[in-house]
């Protein structure tokens, strides 16, 4: 479920928007990865992510190019926070203004500046709908945020739905995603036996994000048929920054066996998180294993 917007900037002589137009001097923004995991501060050629540093969400997708002054596209997933959901129409606002008109395509529809404090209350109660069906509905779930992929239980996040402004859910979202951290997806490869290996990466020092089981990455799963590329067998590549190269690899269950003695962090449903494990830490993991 999503809002789609359409802006068309009418006249003859158009006026192309520049970066600063869209962010408005208070939104970050980024580009996915191909696990959807957001890299800050770059974007693609047509289309980028915005986001409020003060309430991250689930992100406000932008289709723009520098060199189209006819028309911007918005996108924003449902169900989402009221903070986003105000981030979205302000920016619809702002945009209109920009342009001097005072129509939007909202999902197909032909809508008026007017009409904006109207449909910021009929959004905000179809995410509080959406949001308590998905809940009711489904046991586990996950939630693509602004930036990384967010796994939960149903059962363990039910005081999202306390209250309709949805304070609760926005406050995990922004929490979950306020940190700066590395979020390990593993990486797939055919052996020379035409197996399928994962490899995931733990490098000294970077606070990480760590599955609690090996996990199928977002980029080998075709979520029109749900086919995936599962690796036959996991490894955890082991990297230090101090003698700039990999030292080795183990299998990820002795890499979790070694992390169980060091200090770990809840995450989500699917990960937990951990400070960066030292130069000395490292080597003594891959000698243990390896020496």
């Amino acid at each position: 479920m999503s809002v789609d917007i359409t802006i068309y900037q009418q006249g003859l002589f158009k006026k192309k928007l520049k970066m600063k137009d869209i962010l408005m001097d208070q939104f970050a923004y980024g580009r996915y990865d191909q696990n959807y995991v957001l890299i800050p501060d770059e974007r693609n050629d047509n289309e980028l992510t915005i986001y409020h540093p003060d309430h991250i969400a689930r992100g406000i997708s932008v289709i723009w190019n520098e060199n189209e002054a006819s028309q911007i596209g918005l996108h924003m997933l449902l169900p989402t926070t009221s903070e986003e959901i105000d981030d979205l129409y302000l920016l619809i606002e702002h945009l209109c203004k920009l342009w001097k008109t005072t129509t939007f395509i909202q999902d197909g529809e032909e809508k008026s500046l007017n009409e904006i404090n109207e449909l910021k209350s009929y959004i905000k109660d179809f995410s509080y709908a959406s949001l308590q069906s998905f809940l009711n509905d489904h046991d586990n779930g996950n939630f693509f945020c602004t930036m990384w992929p967010y796994y939960f239980r149903s059962q363990d996040v039910q005081h999202w739905l306390t209250d309709k402004t949805l304070t609760n859910f926005a406050n995990d979202l922004h929490q979950n995603q306020i940190k700066d951290l590395y979020y390990a997806n593993a990486h797939m490869y055919k052996t020379q036996d035409d197996s399928i290996l994962g490899v995931y990466t733990v490098t000294a020092t970077v606070d990480t994000i760590f599955p609690l089981k090996p996990m199928i990455p977002m980029s080998c799963i075709n979520f029109q048929t749900g086919e995936s590329i599962e690796a036959d067998h996991y490894i955890v590549a082991l990297v230090s920054l101090e003698k700039e190269k990999m030292l080795g690899d183990i299998s990820f269950d002795e890499f979790m066996k070694e992390l169980s003695h060091h200090e770990l962090h809840e995450f989500d449903s699917e990960h937990i998180f951990f400070e960066g494990l030292s130069e000395e830490e490292i080597e003594t993991i891959y000698q243990k294993y390896n020496g």
